[in-house]
């Protein structure tokens, strides 16, 4: 598994995603699933940054399988899946995940610590199942 360290702030959503992305290539994980696999990261680290505390950590794992990302906060708040309308600016990250991801989830840390890892898999060829 590798690991990222960034700030807790929004110059540090580009710089997650093109570690995820370079990491993806070099593994050989196909452009359709890597794509995603950046989008869905982007939306992650993004709401860490936006709505978390303090610094980011994201981990990837990448296997025959597929990938598996997960990105920390110390936050102990649960994303919330929301139907958004047309014409709102936001709130559609976690909808992207959950229609995009083969499977995700929260983990909350644990021990009396805050925080939680939000994380998600993507199949290797890039499709999704429901999960």
């Amino acid at each position: 598994m590798e690991e990222l360290q960034l700030a807790g702030e929004l110059a540090s959503v580009p710089d997650a995603r093109h570690w995820l992305g370079e990491r993806c290539a070099e593994a050989g994980l196909p452009a359709p699933a890597r794509t995603i696999a950046e989008l869905l990261t982007t939306e992650l680290v993004g709401n860490a940054v936006v709505h978390g505390n303090g610094p980011v950590r994201v981990t990837l794992r990448l296997d025959g399988a597929g990938v598996t990302v997960g990105v920390h906060d110390s936050h102990p708040g649960r994303p919330v899946l929301r139907h958004v309308g047309a014409e709102a600016t936001g709130g559609r990250g976690v909808a992207l995940v959950d229609a995009l991801a083969t499977r995700w989830g929260v983990t909350p840390d644990t021990g009396g610590r805050p925080g939680k890892t939000v994380w998600f898999t993507l199949r290797a060829e890039g499709t999704t199942a429901a999960g």
